[in-house]
């Protein structure tokens, strides 16, 4: 990023300026590159100036402020980066700007992103395994299921294309609760579509911290595919709060491509 003329290098964080100025997400993924000047100028002078000049290529996405009684102590602003990335998520730059003395400022400039594992979360253990299949239809109810049996341990379905598939969607709390509400049997077009689709679900993840999920209320679809070599698949797909799917073994999290195939499962159940 660019700083105004005059500004001096520090080699630590300022004490006005101690942490990223819009705050950091609580992860091991977290990625945060610092860096910290003296800049000759008014805090107020350097707002109108970062305003002036603002960096290339990102969008401004937010701002903050501290106060200590009237007395606004630090101010900053976020900008973000949207390019996709397979790498990382969230990437961001975050630059604080804090008074120091009466004729001049000090700034702190954050890189922000998570990292992206690439190895498969697993998925929680325990709790009751729910036994669908193609062949024996959709059990009455998934009243105590956390899961579907142990699928693969690097992808969510075998290698290979199914010849057939079973959707069964179930209430949660509503209604009939863990009711079996819908059900749809897949031909082999279908399967094999359904199936693909299923292989585009980003299995990267960011490891650690803490998400902060809408309400659930445990409705859930369970999706089974058979194969012609006798292989049989099942897959979870929780529909509310922070949307996941699993395999029994892994999962994966809420990222655009689970929502692509929750809603092309949707389309496939009668209305």
């Amino acid at each position: 990023m660019t700083v105004p003329a005059g500004a001096a290098r520090m080699a630590g964080a300022p004490t006005a300026l101690a942490g990223p100025v819009m705050g950091a997400p609580r992860s091991a993924s977290l990625i945060d590159t610092s860096r910290f000047w003296r800049v000759p100028m008014t805090m107020q002078q350097s707002q109108g100036w970062l305003a002036a000049h603002a960096p290339g290529g990102l969008s401004a996405t937010g701002s903050a402020s501290s106060t200590s009684g009237s007395v606004v102590t630090s101010v900053g602003s976020a900008y973000t980066d949207d390019r996709p990335s397979s790498a990382w998520q969230n990437a961001m730059l975050d630059i604080g700007i804090a008074p120091a003395g009466a004729s001049a400022s000090v700034w702190r400039a954050d890189g922000i992103a998570l990292w992206l594992d690439s190895t498969p979360a697993t998925a929680p253990a325990g709790g009751s395994r729910l036994a669908v299949t193609v062949a024996s239809g959709c059990p009455r109810s998934d009243r105590g299921a956390t899961d579907v049996t142990p699928g693969p341990s690097s992808s969510l379905l075998p290698a290979g294309s199914p010849m057939a598939g079973l959707i069964c969607s179930y209430n949660g709390l509503n209604g009939a609760a863990f009711a079996l509400r819908s059900r749809a049997r897949l031909t082999t077009t279908q399967a094999g579509r359904l199936a693909r689709s299923a292989a585009t679900i980003d299995l990267a993840h960011t490891d650690g911290g803490s998400v902060v999920c809408p309400n659930d209320d445990e409705s859930v679809t369970v999706i089974a595919f058979s194969y012609a070599d006798g292989a049989r698949a099942s897959l979870w797909l929780t529909e509310t709060g922070c949307r996941s799917i699993s395999n029994g073994t892994i999962d994966a999290g809420d990222y655009p491509s689970l929502s692509a195939f929750a809603t092309t499962v949707a389309g496939l159940l009668p209305r």
